[in-house]
């Protein structure tokens, strides 16, 4: 089938795409009849990601307006099993529509054991928040249920997709899957009807959703969330004897810094908004030196040394990995700044893509012309060594040096920071010290109010 045959390539596509990518719960993505549930920031990547990451094929119910007719359709439902849903919202002059048929292929799918993605936010939209949800999910299962007359029960999965940019290159992402939801007393309460039952679910699904994600209440309150993060949560995994490499302990580090700064936002707004004012300016100050998420004042001369024996030994490695992947890589990137970054508008109007498509149209790109690439890359080893066996270790050298150069390239741009870092120390130390107070006074004093909040809460 053409969906097993396109996974392993995606897989490995993705995987050199993103820097990173962590998974919490990754074992209930294979329950038998679930349906998965998940917030939609980065249109087409969020369901590829989760397809190409599972054991199993999924079913994922898309908009109808993407089926088109023919081949397209043909491919769509027989290879991909994606089953049409009608949007009311989306269609033309008012005219009424049905779901009856995506209904009934939802049961029949679930009754087989087959797993369905569903995006209950029904649209795609970076945003760092769990938005209203369409209750198609809740009465799918409602229905699958009374399909299945009791013999099965039909499971629901909650998913959280967490980037730190939905839209960049080699950024990081993780996929937070939790169990099965418990709807408590809500499926088997009689005094109500399946509407406010449905309703009733669908309220449950959006918490266990925020709850998988790090979900900001007020779009105000982002930018301060961000900064906080990025001074504390390293400090608090200390703190807090949490590991490196502890995805999950991250993650709830996080949580529990969104949850402290949104509680002193709303219970102690002046206090907090000078801790603010003060925390962008220092931010603003420390960014406008060349520095970002990396703090070059925090690695010792052991870090330098280590990375610079690294960067020696593997040179060699990172040349071939540039010979390989320098062209289709800089041609991708000009063509997506060139063709199609300026169809990626927010505006309404003829041509414009969707924002939420920038990172899917981005990877779509560079799949398809590393595919290319690598295709004529093999070709040529093969006439060149006259073996075969050049192809697949022609895609494999291609694909790992490729990989690294791009890690050898990150460490050559910490080095980078490092060295201006102890050039500001010798020719500004003055701003050194007043960027270095401001963090630790800063962080005091976060760390001050962290300690009331959790006494709030004990």
């Amino acid at each position: 089938m053409l969906y097993k045959a396109l996974k392993p390539l995606v897989r490995l596509s993705i995987q050199g795409f993103f820097k990173d990518i962590h998974f919490i719960g990754k074992e209930n993505l294979e329950h038998d009849g679930a349906i998965l549930v998940s917030n939609h920031p980065s249109a087409l990547m969020d369901p590829i990601v989760i397809a190409a990451f599972s054991k199993k094929q999924l079913s994922f119910i898309a908009g109808a307006e993407w089926f088109g007719s023919g081949i397209k359709d043909w491919i769509f439902k027989k290879h991909f099993k994606m089953i049409p849903v009608q949007r009311p919202w989306l269609v033309k002059n008012g005219e009424k529509v049905s779901n009856k048929d995506m209904f009934e292929a939802c049961y029949t799918s679930l009754d087989e054991g087959n797993r369905i993605i569903i995006y209950p936010e029904a649209s795609s939209l970076t945003v760092p928040w769990i938005r209203e949800l369409k209750s198609g999910a809740a009465r799918v299962k409602i229905g699958a249920d009374h399909y299945m007359k009791g013999d099965k029960v039909t499971k629901i999965i909650p998913i959280g997709m967490n980037y730190t940019n939905a839209h960049r290159f080699h950024s990081d992402m993780l996929v937070n899957v939790g169990d099965p939801i418990d709807f408590g007393d809500i499926l088997g309460d009689q005094s109500i009807d399946d509407k406010e039952r449905s309703d009733r679910m669908t309220e449950v699904i959006r918490r266990e959703m925020k709850a998988r994600v790090l979900h900001i209440e007020e779009q105000e309150d982002v930018l301060v969330i961000k900064n906080v993060l990025k001074l504390l949560s390293d400090i608090l995994m200390k703190e807090l004897n949490i590991a490196e490499g502890d995805v999950e302990g991250a993650f709830n580090v996080k949580k529990d810094i969104i949850s402290s700064v949104e509680y002193f936002k709303a219970q102690k707004s002046e206090e907090m908004m000078k801790v603010e004012e003060r925390l962008n300016s220092y931010i603003k100050d420390f960014e406008g030196e060349g520095f970002r998420r990396f703090n070059p004042f925090e690695k010792s001369s052991s870090f330098v040394i280590r990375t610079l024996l690294i960067m020696f030994f593997g040179f060699p490695i990172f040349i071939v990995g540039i010979i390989m992947n320098i062209i289709p890589f800089s041609f991708s990137k000009w063509a997506f700044v060139k063709y199609l970054l300026i169809k990626v508008s927010g505006e309404t109007k003829q041509g414009a893509v969707h924002p939420a498509f920038a990172g899917s149209l981005a990877y779509a790109l560079a799949f398809a012309l590393f595919l290319v690439w690598y295709i004529l890359v093999s070709i040529v080893a093969a006439k060149l060594y006259l073996a075969w066996v050049s192809i697949p270790v022609a895609l494999f050298v291609g694909y790992q040096t490729g990989r690294y150069a791009i890690r050898y390239v990150r460490l050559f741009r910490k080095l980078m920071k490092i060295w201006r870092w102890n050039r500001l120390k010798r020719k500004n130390p003055s701003k050194v010290e007043h960027l270095l107070s401001e963090r630790s006074a800063i962080i005091s004093e976060l760390m001050g109010l962290r300690k009331d909040y959790e006494k709030e809460r004990s």
